[in-house]
């Protein structure tokens, strides 16, 4: 048993191609009321950009669907794919204190 509630919950999902697990992603609900959308890639899951796309798209849909109007990612540092990867699949950049993050709206 916990002593206190987690700072946050999370709804996830798991991507995988012909049985192996490429990685796990999904929505955190944060405290301030943000959605944000997090991805966790296993080590060479991203040779399979089109199985993860197709997850990533699988995902807004979800969120369309669960109503979220908003959701916000931060592209990993260094891996110019990410921010690409986010910007195709709708996300907007912006600056939030000094920090690019990407922003989907439904």
């Amino acid at each position: 048993m916990l002593a206190e509630p987690l700072p946050y919950r999370v709804r996830a999902f798991a991507a995988e191609k012909d049985g192996e697990l490429l990685g796990v992603g999904g929505f955190a609900y944060l405290p301030s009321g943000t959605v944000g959308a997090f991805v966790i890639m296993k080590e060479g899951a991203r040779r399979h950009r089109l199985a993860l796309h197709k997850a990533g798209v699988a995902a807004l849909a979800e969120a369309r669907r669960l109503k979220i109007p908003r959701l916000v990612a931060m592209a990993e540092p260094g891996v110019e794919p990410a921010a690409r990867w986010l910007r195709r699949l709708g996300f907007r950049e912006t600056q939030v204190d000094g920090e690019q993050v990407f922003v989907w709206e439904a």
